[in-house]
């Protein structure tokens, strides 16, 4: 048996994120649990901190909106790297596990270095930009790492047995058979 060349083994990975990236976004219980799931319960403390900063009367500021999206994509991140590495161990694919190691350390210094530049008032634009951006990053980590996930489907598993209605008389007999 012939081993896989480098070009074959980077080829498939990125054929696997492409699959994992296009193939639930066509699923619309996934593409609920995305909405509502992820976005709306998910952000909940950014959609708070919008709401208080953009209805009249309310005493929010950019500040809230930019410290409630810099704990939103940590977490998303986090959590979808961490269940993607459990995933990936399990099934034995080892880049996926790199790609998921490499999303958490990717995490992890962006919300520090911008924790610092929140915290010495650099540039709260650039904090602002950022978090929304990793934030989309996180979103995107999260799709590719629950794509396979039998839970969010619409469509019941080809490989379940199917064989109609299970209280029907079955073909056969089972003469020689003992109880």
């Amino acid at each position: 048996m012939q081993e896989d060349t480098k070009s074959d083994v980077y080829r498939r990975f990125w054929n696997e994120l492409k699959r994992r990236t296009k193939s639930p976004l066509t699923d619309l219980t996934f593409i609920f649990y995305v909405f509502f799931g992820v976005l709306v319960f998910g952000g909940l403390g950014v959609w708070i901190e919008v709401v208080k900063t953009y209805i009249p009367g309310q005493s929010g500021d950019m500040q809230g909106i930019r410290t409630a999206l810099s704990v939103f994509y940590p977490a998303l991140i986090g959590a979808a790297s961490l269940q993607l590495v459990l995933e990936s161990v399990r099934k034995s694919e080892t880049l996926m596990s790199v790609f998921a190691v490499s999303a958490l350390l990717i995490m992890i210094i962006a919300a520090i270095l911008l924790g610092l530049i929140e915290f010495f008032q650099s540039s709260a634009t650039l904090v602002f930009w950022a978090s929304c951006a990793l934030s989309v990053l996180g979103i995107w980590v999260w799709v590719v790492t629950n794509a396979d996930n039998p839970d969010l489907k619409t469509k019941p598993n080809p490989e379940n047995a199917s064989g109609g209605d299970v209280s029907r008389k079955l073909k056969g007999d089972v003469t020689g058979f003992q109880e």
